[in-house]
């Protein structure tokens, strides 16, 4: 599995992700979003409500961060945002639980879509084995006084996707 796909993988492996903005004030604001969907190559979907302040950052500074932590394994996406207005999409990310935010459904002419279009990617995964592998790695290498070998692409790589 190339790096790419392992992070298509370990995507998919969470629900929820922070999402930062730069506000209208011109600084760093982070909130935690669910995930409305992910598309192969690390394409991101977030639904919010219409008249939502992030929308109005990204419009004036699309630049954007997302972070997702949980299990021992960490991704940090760096990118792009764009409001999708689609109701087809819409349909297509729809999820039982945004019928909290949206009751009349994916019609609901609330409902957005921020699509955040990945730059750069990297992850780390140290869960299970992974991580008793990454410790005996880093022990080795504490005992020797060196700096522990970088690790396979499938714990760290850092991704620009296609």
């Amino acid at each position: 599995m190339n790096a790419q796909e392992r992070l298509d993988q370990l995507i998919a492996s969470f629900d929820t992700a922070m999402l930062v903005t730069t506000s209208l004030r011109g600084q760093p604001r982070a909130r935690p979003m669910a995930i409305a969907g992910h598309v192969k190559g690390g394409l991101l979907y977030f639904a919010t409500r219409a008249e939502d302040e992030k929308l109005e950052e990204l419009l004036q500074h699309p630049d954007v961060a997302v972070t997702m932590q949980g299990d021992n394994r960490f991704l940090s996406i760096t990118g792009r945002g764009r409001i999708e207005t689609d109701v087809q999409l819409a349909r297509e990310m729809w999820k039982p639980s945004m019928k909290l935010w949206f009751p009349e459904g994916a019609e609901s002419p609330q409902l957005t879509l921020i699509l955040v279009e990945p730059l750069c990617a990297e992850y780390w995964d140290r869960a299970g084995l992974r991580r008793l592998e990454f410790l005996w790695e880093a022990g080795k290498a504490l005992v020797r006084g060196e700096i522990p070998e970088e690790p396979p692409q499938d714990l760290h790589a850092k991704v620009r996707p296609e």
